[in-house]
């Protein structure tokens, strides 16, 4: 699915038929082209597999080093952990919602103009 800048799509888990592999395939094409950030939703995957930890690591490696971004959405605390121990979540963005994730560029720019404020303000104080 694609939203005004966004690429959101479903993880396809770890299934050997051919509609998963077409999904993984869309997955990483997805990822090979520099532009807005895809959105990775896991919420549908009852559970993850060591062949689903190596294809998100997959692409994360995908993205490393380049213009895209890649975010994950968990949909569950069972995935979240998951994220958390393979330590996933310290590589890429992991988020609870879809409805999160595509507000994340927002939030990270919020974030970044508070951090300049903050050193501007500090920077008066020290001078």
């Amino acid at each position: 699915m694609k939203t005004a800048d966004r690429t959101i799509l479903p993880f396809p888990g770890s299934s050997g038929t051919a509609g998963l592999r077409g999904l993984r395939k869309t997955l990483l094409d997805a990822l090979r082209v520099s532009g807005p950030p895809v959105i990775v939703d896991l919420s549908s995957c009852g559970t993850l597999n060591h062949e689903d930890i190596d294809l998100l690591l997959e692409c994360v490696a995908q993205v490393t080093g380049r213009d895209i971004h890649v975010l994950f959405v968990a949909g569950s605390r069972v995935t979240r952990v998951l994220l958390d121990v393979t330590r996933i979540s310290s590589l890429a963005p992991v988020f609870n919602s879809v409805k999160e994730a595509l507000a994340y560029p927002q939030v990270a720019a919020e974030k970044d103009s508070e951090a300049r404020r903050a050193s501007q303000t500090q920077g008066l104080w020290s001078a």
